[in-house]
């Protein structure tokens, strides 16, 4: 997997890219929590996704992206900023259209992107979905940095499993490593502070999107409720539903040699 640096609007966004140079482009947005990355966590999936230009990057305030400190405190804001930076990275890209692959708080990003440039978004892929009127339960990610170790990331990865995964000490490691750098927590308790809130995408906004769509869920996700995606399925005008039985929030470590399947034979649909 290649790396870079890339400036995207006012911000760095650091980039993997892996596949075919040549490939279908997707853009890959991982979802938030303490030392969350696009690398770590798309990772097992990606090798099924061998023939199209996956593209990596970790969102603002997370990794080795820009943490920026002219943001105002809130997750209105920062959501914003993300939002911003990751539709610069198209244009730094010279990249017109793309498919999009989403992870709970990257699979909000998804939607705000498909509905700000609906011509620059083909397929779109939204994994156990943030975004909708389902309520997601965050309190071990916002508990974390009361107590920062290994035995805290390890409840945190815990928490979105439902299933024992071998190897799973691999990714706790690597992301408790990213989760203490002094920036990564400031940008993490920032965006999760006090302030303006996030869009949330309903009934009034999920019909103006005409894109083909999957939402993918586990059916014992205890982070954010099977019904999210329901509920996406059932407004989403070309809405397509897969529920993961036994499986929970961490679907890419849980069921990637599947998930991996469901997400390439999607976007190969013409």
């Amino acid at each position: 997997m290649r790396t870079d640096v890339l400036v995207s609007g006012p911000d760095t966004t650091r980039l993997a890219t892996t596949g075919a140079p040549d490939g279908p482009p997707v853009l890959f947005l991982h979802g938030t929590g303490p030392g969350a990355t696009g690398a770590l966590s798309f990772a097992p999936i990606l090798p099924a996704l061998g023939g199209f230009r996956c593209l990596v990057p970790d969102l603002v305030g997370f990794g080795n992206s820009g943490h920026p400190q002219d943001v105002p405190a809130g997750p209105g804001p920062w959501f914003a900023r993300r939002v911003d930076a990751a539709l610069a990275l198209l244009d730094t890209l010279g990249l017109d259209r793309v498919h999009l692959v989403g992870h709970s708080y990257g699979a909000r990003v998804a939607l705000e992107m498909t509905l700000r440039v609906p011509d620059r978004i083909c397929r779109v892929v939204l994994l156990a979905a943030g975004g909708t009127p389902v309520k997601a339960n965050l309190t071990t990610l916002t508990g974390f940095y009361g107590n920062p170790d290994e035995a805290g990331m390890r409840a945190l990865v815990d928490a979105q499993l439902s299933r024992p995964v071998p190897g799973i000490e691999r990714y706790v490691t690597e992301r408790l490593a990213t989760a203490v750098r002094p920036e990564v927590r400031r940008s993490f308790q920032a965006a999760m502070g006090g302030g303006d809130p996030m869009p949330t995408y309903d009934e009034t906004v999920l019909p103006d999107i005409s894109h083909a769509v999957l939402a993918v869920h586990g059916k014992n996700d205890a982070t954010i409720s099977a019904s999210a995606s329901l509920f996406l399925a059932e407004y989403l005008r070309r809405g397509e539903l897969h529920l993961f039985a036994g499986c929970g929030h961490l679907l890419q470590y849980e069921v990637p040699t599947r998930l991996g399947s469901l997400v390439h034979d999607f976007l190969a649909e013409p």
